[in-house]
């Protein structure tokens, strides 16, 4: 195919050949055919049979509706794609997988890789994020990362956020609006300044300027990096213990350990995200940690009641996780308490995959509330909730324990309770904060 590039920022992404590139644009961008057209530049360039190449998405749908069309329709000629293998087989030899964050552990064992490319990467969990570079490791091949902003996770904390501050020189950032390509309607001023006043203006930012800001919609919406992480110090004598464990092998097995104080405070202190691990590895995951803290219960997920009778067996102190009427509710509101008095906080450095969750953990966008839900007890999006789990399992468990904690549910705390009765009302059809 005959393609030109329609912008100086379009031409640098696509010949990029640092280690790390990330081009983060605003919706229609063309980032997605940027990231096309750079893989196909890789794949002329390293022509051996031997040679394996990686595309990642965060979902099935996406690859499937979005990344896969233009990869194909670029490689028309090239290769054939075997859909039962997701993979590009081109002419040469060479192999290009294809796969999502779906199963985060999906592109472990793939050796010799030469180029990465990752699509809407904004959507990534830090867990499959690593996974990533563990690909890129053996030949420290370039990665290019194609998104829009979503939310401040792991991509704005590790990568956009240094980089902006002069601290990564080793990354190369292109950032874009929508407007920035010529093809868009945004590109002409009126419509633009049309759309801009009758959108929130952030989020108008955030979906066609390429910025990055805060979910809307989280749940714990309260959470402030300065406010409630601490530098690690030694807890004092009468510290109690406590874990909490939301199982997994195709997702994460998670567990978390917390300490509570005398004086009432709750500290996030360890954390183990791991995919793939059988009951055996599980376990004496969690024996060794018990060498190092005291736990004296685990409060884990009802999913698995074998898993639980294991481990009591084994003399670990288990027990299934409240899971009674409206517990899922009861315990984010307790723990969104704890948060928002910064009555809870986690070291520095010692859960960094419960810091990327809580930056997508949110409740259904307002237009998927059906007229018949009810709001006042909406939970989130069951996705990426792992690590959340377990702060709300133990949260729950250890009301009844620790005497110094008033137990009280606060007001729920879901940004789009009033949002709905408004709506039901005939009233704004937006929310903002």
């Amino acid at each position: 195919m005959n393609f030109q590039s329609h912008s100086q920022k379009q031409y640098d992404a696509i010949m990029s050949n640092a280690q790390l590139t990330v081009l983060g644009t605003g919706v229609q961008y063309g980032k997605t055919l940027s990231g096309a057209i750079w893989m196909k530049r890789q794949l002329h360039t390293n022509i051996l049979p031997t040679d394996n190449f990686l595309i990642t998405a965060p979902t099935y749908k996406i690859l499937k509706q979005s990344t896969l069309p233009h990869f194909l329709r670029v490689m028309g000629g090239y290769g054939t794609y075997k859909d039962g293998e997701a993979i590009f087989k081109m002419h040469s030899g060479a192999t290009v997988y294809c796969r999502t964050a779906t199963d985060p552990d999906s592109i472990v064992g793939i050796p010799d890789v030469r180029a990465i490319w990752g699509d809407e990467a904004g959507k990534y969990s830090l867990y499959f994020w690593e996974n990533i570079q563990g690909r890129q490791s053996t030949l420290n091949c370039p990665i290019l990362l194609t998104t829009s902003p979503y939310t401040l996770n792991w991509i704005y904390k590790e990568i956009i956020k240094p980089k902006q501050k002069g601290l990564r020189p080793d990354i190369t950032l292109i950032q874009a609006a929508s407007w920035d390509n010529p093809h868009n309607s945004l590109h002409d001023p009126v419509i633009r300044e049309q759309r801009k006043q009758n959108m929130d203006p952030r989020r108008f930012q955030m979906l066609f300027g390429g910025d990055w800001q805060k979910m809307e919609g989280l749940v714990y919406n309260c959470w402030s990096d300065d406010d409630n992480l601490i530098t690690p110090f030694a807890l004092p004598v009468g510290t109690r213990y406590f874990g909490g464990i939301d199982w997994g092998f195709t997702d994460p097995f998670v567990f978390k350990v917390r300490a509570i104080t005398p004086d009432g405070m709750e500290y996030g202190i360890s954390e183990v995200y791991r995919s793939g691990l059988i009951l055996k590895e599980q376990r004496e995951i969690v024996q060794r940690t018990l060498k190092i803290w005291p736990v004296e219960r685990i409060f884990c997920g009802t999913d698995q009641p074998g898993y639980i009778e294991d481990f009591n067996r084994n003399y670990i102190p288990a027990e299934g996780a409240s899971t009674g009427p409206g517990s899922i509710r009861l315990g984010i509101d307790m723990h969104y308490d704890l948060v928002k008095t910064r009555k809870y906080k986690e070291f520095a450095g010692a859960c960094p995959y419960s810091s990327d969750e809580r930056e997508t953990y949110h409740y259904p966008e307002a237009d998927d509330v059906g007229p018949d839900d009810e709001t006042e007890d909406m939970n989130p999006v069951a996705a990426n909730d792992h690590a959340m789990d377990c702060d709300r399992y133990i949260t729950l468990g250890t009301r009844h324990l620790i005497k110094e904690v008033k137990v009280r549910a606060p007001k729920s705390t879901n940004p789009f309770v009033e949002l709905m009765k408004k709506k039901r009302a005939g009233g704004a059809e937006t929310w903002s904060k």
